[in-house]
């Protein structure tokens, strides 16, 4: 970095000095040691996050992967320690429930520590790491924001390995079992059911499950999107 920034402000002043110089020369010798400096600011920001131990990947003999949404590398953005970075190739690996990085022009990806994550997006799907508290089943960990109100609806991305040798040969799946919170007054409630969901608004319940009725919302068959409803629609009557 200092050779490059040493070029160029050598560059500077010899231009200067022969009186070959214009306020053009100047202004683009300028902003070349300034673009030099920017992307030195820029590497070593980044190179904190780094910093982790290397993503082991899982057994390969497992065909499903362990990853939210995609086993394509993603390109999102991570609150990590303190700084906020993006454009960042990633992926979140539900099973573990850690975030894995590819660190750029190799093919080795970083387990960041997990601690250190306050949020991370992976497109428009926003997470962020939430400290447990069992008497309400919230375990420590990321949780996806669904719906960010008055009220807001969590899901906690959950894959579990399901392992048969019954036919005397080993297979294994990853198998899908995502949970569901509300947050409201301050107080996380799991929601297992679809009476347990409209229990929480009392005053709205009729009217809640008229608008699930009218718009072809079937709580078991799309409970994802049952629960983003009903949430976003008690925030529009009670605001």
């Amino acid at each position: 970095m200092l050779y490059r920034l040493f070029v160029l402000c050598l560059l500077l002043k010899t231009t200067t000095g022969l009186g070959q110089t214009s306020a053009d020369t100047l202004a683009m010798a300028a902003g070349q040691i300034e673009a030099v400096l920017a992307y030195d600011r820029a590497t070593k920001k980044q190179a904190h996050l780094f910093e982790g131990n290397e993503y082991v990947a899982h057994n390969y003999q497992i065909k499903i992967h362990p990853f939210f949404f995609s086993d394509s590398l993603q390109i999102g953005t991570v609150d990590y320690n303190g700084v906020f970075y993006k454009n960042v190739s990633m992926l979140y690996d539900i099973v573990r429930d850690e975030l894995a990085i590819q660190r750029p022009g190799t093919p080795y990806r970083i387990r960041l520590h997990s601690e250190q994550i306050r949020s991370f997006s992976i497109g428009s799907h926003h997470f962020a790491r939430l400290v447990g508290d069992s008497t309400v089943e919230v375990r420590t960990g990321f949780y996806q924001l669904l719906y960010d109100g008055s009220v807001k609806a969590l899901a906690r991305r959950v894959k579990t390995i399901h392992e048969d040798i019954s036919s005397g040969q080993y297979k294994a799946d990853f198998v899908e079992e995502d949970r569901y919170f509300i947050l409201k007054n301050g107080t996380y409630y799991p929601v297992k059911s679809k009476r347990a969901l409209l229990r929480l608004f009392p005053e709205q319940a009729s009217v809640l499950q008229k608008y699930l009725r009218a718009n072809g919302i079937k709580f078991k068959q799309q409970r994802e999107e049952a629960i983003t409803a009903i949430v976003r629609q008690y925030d529009h009557l009670t605001h």
